[in-house]
């Protein structure tokens, strides 16, 4: 009976464990790539901006 629940609790607790790390790891990546796209030493843009009538193509 032991280690019936000691299997249910190890099996919860790796669920648990990587149900937080994938969304962290994702966010992760979201932040690296909108974190890209300005330059660090000056601000400005790293890619052209397109204007609202490229934007509307």
């Amino acid at each position: 009976m032991i280690q019936g629940v000691k299997g249910f609790v190890v099996s919860v607790a790796v669920s648990v464990v990587f149900g937080g790390l994938v969304p962290g790891f994702l966010l992760g990546l979201l932040a690296f790539r909108v974190k890209a796209r300005w330059c660090p030493r000056c601000g400005e843009y790293t890619q052209v901006v397109p204007t609202p009538q490229e934007r509307d193509r």
